[in-house]
């Protein structure tokens, strides 16, 4: 079994989760978490939320 970094479940599957804003993956070395399928989804969603709130700042 598996755990969610985010949060403690056991299961069979996990995702990894990007967090940072202007992730460079070749040259910053990060923290690697991993996600289970719920909070994969709940922190999709959040990154949506913000690229829509950052993209009605800029007046589109």
């Amino acid at each position: 079994m598996l755990k969610c970094d985010f949060c403690g479940a056991e299961t069979d599957f996990v995702s990894r989760v990007v967090l940072d804003k202007d992730y460079d993956r070749l040259t910053v070395k990060h923290v690697k978490r991993y996600a289970c399928k719920g909070c994969a989804e709940k922190k999709d969603k959040q990154r949506v939320e913000r690229l829509k709130a950052e993209h009605a700042g800029k007046g589109a």
